[in-house]
Formats: C-alpha cells, structure tokens, sequence
C-alpha cells in the first residue's frame, strides 16, 4: 500500500501578517493600562496595593500555614502524647521525637525531644492533621530567616516551638479542626491569665 504524502502547512505567512509594529505594541500598551489604572484608584481612593514591610504587616488567613507551634495542656504541660505520628506521616522527615515516661497515670508518654527541622520542611500541614491530640498547630508567621546554613539556627525544638514572642504576633493559623476552640491548651501572648501566665485569646 502506497504510503500517502503528508500535507505540508506553511505558517509562515499567517506569522507575518499577524506580526507589526501596532501588533508588537498591543502588549506593551495593555500592561500600561493595568499600570496606570491601579495608579489613578490608587491616588483617588487612597488604597494603596504596596505596604511598608516590616512596619506593616500583611493579615494572612487563619488557615495559613506557618511556623509550627506546640499546644500545652490547662496545667503547662505538652499536650504531645509521643506516638510518632507526625513523625511518620512528614514527607520531608524533618521532624525528631524521643519518648519518656511520666508519673502521671492518665498520660502514657510525653516528648523529650520534639523537634522540626524547618529547614528542610515543607510546610505541607500532614503533621498537624495526623495529630490526633491537637498538640501540634500551626502558626501565622511567614518571615523565617537565617544568616548561616548551620541545621541548629532553624532546628527548633520544645521551647522554640512554645514560647517564642512571634506565636502571639502573628496568632494561630492552620489546625484541623477550626470550628472549635483549642480545648485544654493555650498558646503565649502577651495576656498573663489569672495564674500569671500567659494566655492567647480564642
């Protein structure tokens, strides 16, 4: 069976004569346009699209997904029960847990070392839904930096992950269960509660 030749198309002149100077100044004049339009409403309504950083602060969503925090329990003591599963559920395996036992009955374990490596995670939030305990939220905050590639300058462990100034700053963020209050634990603000500690609005 003879083989049928194919059809050769010849784009060339189509290219042609959709090309020009009015052509190749379309796009050039419609970015103008956003440009110029955003400048007027900005000038006349006074709403400005840039904000002064880090003076202002831009409001994220209470879903946003930040820097972790760790949830304590009514008398200060981690609500972590040391199973291991955000450990096992991280893609990233950044995160570190050794377990203890403790006097209390009611309590099978409880962490001695907890700790994120957050320079390697990913923020995906998997280690916050796999917590069945609701002893691992997440936060608001967004600007982690670091001068020196040293794992141990964004490793944080139990205290970083508790009592750090940003996690009343920047407010909770991501948590399974939003609808509901954080029962039994609270998170650090600057609001010292009735025992003197400090406690974070609901």
């Amino acid at each position: 069976m003879a083989k049928k030749a194919s059809r050769v198309v010849d784009v060339r002149a189509a290219v042609d004569a959709a090309s020009g100077p009015l052509q190749e100044a379309a796009g050039t004049l419609a970015g103008m346009e956003v440009t110029l339009r955003n400048m007027v409403r900005a000038t006349v309504e006074r709403k400005h699209v840039t904000i002064q950083y880090p003076e202002q602060r831009k409001p994220y969503s209470r879903r946003f997904r930040g820097v972790h925090v760790l949830t304590l329990r009514d008398d200060g003591r981690l609500k972590c029960t040391a199973c291991y599963l955000c450990e096992t559920v991280c893609p990233a395996q950044c995160i570190t847990i050794e377990a203890m036992d403790v006097e209390d009955p009611t309590v099978e374990k409880a962490p001695s070392v907890y700790e994120i490596d957050l320079s390697r995670c990913i923020f995906c939030g998997f280690c916050v839904e796999a917590c069945p305990e609701e002893a691992l939220i997440m936060s608001r905050e967004y600007d982690l930096s670091a001068t020196s590639r040293e794992p141990e300058r964004l490793t944080y462990g139990i205290s970083a992950l508790t009592q750090r100034p940003e996690i009343a700053a920047y407010g909770a963020g991501f948590r399974p269960h939003m609808d509901y209050p954080l029962v039994e634990s609270y998170l650090p603000s600057a609001v010292p509660g009735p025992d003197g500690r400090a406690k974070a609005k609901k």
